[in-house]
Protein backbone atom coordinates (compact mmCIF):
# COMPACT_ATOMS: atom_id res chain seq x y z
CA UNK A 1 0.00 0.00 0.00
CA UNK A 2 2.78 2.42 0.93
CA UNK A 3 4.49 1.69 -2.37
CA UNK A 4 1.34 2.66 -4.32
CA UNK A 5 1.12 5.96 -2.44
CA UNK A 6 4.78 6.69 -3.18
CA UNK A 7 4.37 5.89 -6.89
CA UNK A 8 1.21 8.00 -7.11
CA UNK A 9 3.03 10.86 -5.38
CA UNK A 10 5.92 10.68 -7.86
CA UNK A 11 3.51 10.69 -10.81
CA UNK A 12 1.71 13.70 -9.35
CA UNK A 13 4.97 15.61 -8.95
CA UNK A 14 6.02 14.76 -12.50
CA UNK A 15 2.66 15.95 -13.82
CA UNK A 16 2.91 19.21 -11.88
CA UNK A 17 6.48 19.80 -13.10
CA UNK A 18 5.44 19.19 -16.70
CA UNK A 19 2.54 21.60 -16.33
CA UNK A 20 4.70 24.25 -14.69
CA UNK A 21 7.79 23.98 -16.87
CA UNK A 22 6.55 22.24 -20.00
CA UNK A 23 7.36 18.81 -21.31
CA UNK A 24 10.91 18.07 -22.31
CA UNK A 25 11.65 18.86 -25.92
CA UNK A 26 11.60 16.20 -28.59
CA UNK A 27 14.73 15.61 -30.64
CA UNK A 28 12.98 17.38 -33.52
CA UNK A 29 12.83 20.56 -31.39
CA UNK A 30 16.35 20.15 -29.97
CA UNK A 31 18.03 20.21 -33.38
CA UNK A 32 16.85 23.76 -34.23
CA UNK A 33 18.05 24.91 -30.80
CA UNK A 34 21.54 23.52 -31.43
CA UNK A 35 21.62 25.11 -34.87
CA UNK A 36 20.40 28.40 -33.41
CA UNK A 37 23.28 28.47 -30.94
CA UNK A 38 25.79 27.92 -33.76
CA UNK A 39 24.27 30.68 -35.90
CA UNK A 40 24.12 33.07 -32.94
CA UNK A 41 27.82 32.39 -32.32
CA UNK A 42 28.53 33.35 -35.94
CA UNK A 43 26.81 36.70 -35.33
CA UNK A 44 29.08 37.33 -32.34
CA UNK A 45 31.80 38.19 -34.87
CA UNK A 46 29.85 41.15 -36.24
CA UNK A 47 27.80 42.26 -33.26
CA UNK A 48 29.57 45.63 -33.10
CA UNK A 49 29.00 46.33 -36.81
CA UNK A 50 25.22 46.21 -36.50
CA UNK A 51 23.85 49.47 -35.18
CA UNK A 52 20.24 48.61 -34.46
CA UNK A 53 18.09 48.72 -31.38
CA UNK A 54 15.65 45.84 -31.13
CA UNK A 55 12.86 44.97 -28.70
CA UNK A 56 14.30 42.53 -26.19
CA UNK A 57 11.91 40.43 -24.08
CA UNK A 58 12.61 39.94 -20.38
CA UNK A 59 9.80 37.58 -19.32
CA UNK A 60 11.40 34.58 -20.97
CA UNK A 61 10.42 31.82 -18.53
CA UNK A 62 6.82 32.87 -17.98
CA UNK A 63 6.09 33.82 -21.57
CA UNK A 64 8.02 31.48 -23.84
CA UNK A 65 5.62 31.66 -26.77
CA UNK A 66 5.40 35.46 -26.75
CA UNK A 67 9.17 35.69 -26.30
CA UNK A 68 9.72 33.45 -29.34
CA UNK A 69 7.30 35.52 -31.40
CA UNK A 70 8.98 38.75 -30.33
CA UNK A 71 12.48 37.50 -31.12
CA UNK A 72 11.25 36.17 -34.46
CA UNK A 73 9.77 39.55 -35.37
CA UNK A 74 12.95 41.34 -34.38
CA UNK A 75 15.11 38.90 -36.37
CA UNK A 76 12.93 39.64 -39.41
CA UNK A 77 13.63 43.35 -38.81
CA UNK A 78 17.34 42.58 -38.47
CA UNK A 79 17.29 40.65 -41.74
CA UNK A 80 15.59 43.52 -43.59
CA UNK A 81 17.96 46.11 -42.16
CA UNK A 82 21.13 44.17 -42.96
CA UNK A 83 20.35 42.58 -46.33
CA UNK A 84 21.65 45.59 -48.30
CA UNK A 85 24.50 46.41 -45.92
CA UNK A 86 27.76 45.94 -47.83
CA UNK A 87 29.71 45.47 -44.57
CA UNK A 88 27.71 42.34 -43.73
CA UNK A 89 29.18 39.29 -45.46
CA UNK A 90 27.06 36.53 -46.98
CA UNK A 91 27.97 34.16 -44.13
CA UNK A 92 26.27 36.48 -41.65
CA UNK A 93 23.22 37.04 -43.86
CA UNK A 94 22.84 33.26 -44.11
CA UNK A 95 23.14 32.93 -40.32
CA UNK A 96 20.38 35.53 -39.86
CA UNK A 97 18.15 33.66 -42.33
CA UNK A 98 18.81 30.38 -40.49
CA UNK A 99 17.99 31.99 -37.15
CA UNK A 100 14.67 33.20 -38.56
CA UNK A 101 13.86 29.74 -39.97
CA UNK A 102 14.72 27.95 -36.72
CA UNK A 103 12.80 30.40 -34.53
CA UNK A 104 9.77 29.80 -36.77
CA UNK A 105 10.15 26.05 -36.31
CA UNK A 106 10.08 26.47 -32.52
CA UNK A 107 6.86 28.44 -32.36
CA UNK A 108 4.18 26.28 -30.83
CA UNK A 109 6.07 25.44 -27.65
CA UNK A 110 4.16 25.61 -24.37
CA UNK A 111 4.63 28.17 -21.59
CA UNK A 112 2.07 30.75 -22.66
CA UNK A 113 1.30 33.05 -19.79
CA UNK A 114 -1.83 35.17 -19.63
CA UNK A 115 0.00 38.17 -18.18
CA UNK A 116 2.61 38.42 -20.95
CA UNK A 117 3.24 41.80 -22.50
CA UNK A 118 3.38 42.49 -26.20
CA UNK A 119 6.76 42.72 -27.88
CA UNK A 120 6.64 46.50 -28.25
CA UNK A 121 6.18 46.86 -24.48
CA UNK A 122 9.72 45.55 -23.97
CA UNK A 123 12.73 47.84 -23.92
CA UNK A 124 14.81 48.27 -27.03
CA UNK A 125 18.42 47.23 -26.64
CA UNK A 126 21.44 47.64 -28.84
CA UNK A 127 22.22 44.66 -31.03
CA UNK A 128 25.06 43.21 -28.88
CA UNK A 129 22.73 43.13 -25.86
CA UNK A 130 19.85 41.76 -27.95
CA UNK A 131 22.13 38.99 -29.25
CA UNK A 132 23.27 38.13 -25.72
CA UNK A 133 19.67 37.93 -24.43
CA UNK A 134 18.51 35.86 -27.41
CA UNK A 135 21.40 33.44 -26.91
CA UNK A 136 20.54 33.10 -23.21
CA UNK A 137 16.89 32.46 -24.09
CA UNK A 138 17.80 29.70 -26.56
CA UNK A 139 20.07 28.11 -23.94
CA UNK A 140 17.19 28.28 -21.46
CA UNK A 141 14.99 26.41 -23.97
CA UNK A 142 17.62 23.68 -24.28
CA UNK A 143 17.28 22.74 -20.61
Amino acid sequence: MMCKVLIFGCISVATLMTTAYGASLSSAKRKPLQTLIKDLEILENIKNKIHLELYTPTETQECTQQTLQCYLGEVVTLKKETEDDTEIKEEFVTAIQNIEKNLKSLTGLNHTGSECKICEANNKKKFPDFLHELTNFVRYLQK
